[in-house]
């Protein structure tokens, strides 16, 4: 028999809730669903899904500050 080891994590109440309800709707406990998660990291050797910190530039920090200046001496093919 493996041995066991205890893991101890805080995280929000609410979230603790929404997630108890939906492994409740698939038929899993706690220890089931995080032992599921953990195999899948270990065979993957990476975490199940794709992690990003996407980086949003506004138009001042891509064309800068003073961007708009000229626009009306622009003339286009639409009017």
């Amino acid at each position: 028999m493996k041995q066991k080891a205890r893991l101890n994590l805080n995280i929000d109440a609410d979230l603790k809730e929404q997630t108890l309800n939906v492994l409740a709707q698939i038929g899993l406990d706690f220890t089931t669903a995080i032992n599921v998660y953990f195999k899948k990291i270990v065979r993957d050797n990476k975490i199940p899904f794709e992690l990003s910190a996407t980086s949003y530039y506004s138009v001042e920090e891509v064309a800068g500050a003073n961007w708009r200046e000229g626009l009306d001496d622009i003339e286009d093919e639409w009017e």
